[in-house]
């Protein structure tokens, strides 16, 4: 295994990562990991991690971990912590579900090694794509962007599978009150987390989110 050092002179920022190979190196910082999620489908069943991952440049990617590897990797990819990705494969965005990317997300093969780093990366440049929640409220139905806002409330989880959701309620220094909704396992798991937070009313960063206008 290479030094920290070694595996730093050979990093590539998540834009310039081949699309057809799999010998590279990236470091990230973990965003989300999500819970271990049972699945089933005509030609098999097993159980499946997603992790959202953003490099220095402040690119997001969302990587897949499936099965046995969800057992290999369960010590790693703790959030807010850096690691390096090595030999990895990029596939395509599976159009049916949401992904932080548009194009690709990371794969894990038998050859991908994980490395946790001792030194985080920089996150500035992914911290300053957040938006304030006033100016959010100017963009248009259908945008995808990410906030800063004051946690104010949390609702309870209602719905079951795929309709589960949780509203959480949220404002800004001008005490404007904006709410979010939360769908599946962030409403479960995030919601459940948020809701132990909400009498500190915390200031989060909220990424990803999609602008909904009723009328």
């Amino acid at each position: 295994m290479a030094t920290e050092v070694e595996l730093s002179k050979q990093c590539l920022p998540i834009s310039k990562v081949p699309k057809y190979s799999s010998d590279w190196v990236i470091k990230v910082f973990v965003v989300r990991r999500s819970k271990v999620i049972p699945y089933k489908n005509q030609r098999n069943e097993g159980v499946f991690k997603t992790l959202i991952l953003v490099d220095e440049e402040g690119t997001k990617i969302q990587a897949t971990l499936f099965n046995k590897h969800v057992e290999k990797w369960k010590d790693f990819f703790e959030p807010s912590r850096s690691y390096f990705i090595i030999n990895g494969r990029l596939d395509r965005v599976n159009p049916n579900y949401s992904s932080v990317h548009k194009e690709v997300e990371i794969a894990f093969t038998d050859n991908t090694i994980i490395k946790e780093s001792k030194t985080d990366i920089s996150t500035q440049e992914f911290s300053n794509g957040f938006l304030f929640l006033e100016e959010a409220e100017k963009l248009t139905d259908g945008t995808i962007f990410d906030v800063v806002a004051i946690l104010v409330t949390v609702k309870p989880l209602i719905g079951e599978g795929r309709s589960r959701r949780r509203e959480i309620i949220v404002t800004n220094e001008r005490s404007d009150l904006t709410s979010i909704t939360l769908w599946g396992d962030f409403a479960e798991n995030d919601g459940e987390l948020l809701e132990k937070m909400k009498y500190d009313k915390p200031i989060l960063g909220f990424c990803d989110v999609r602008v909904s206008i009723y009328k």
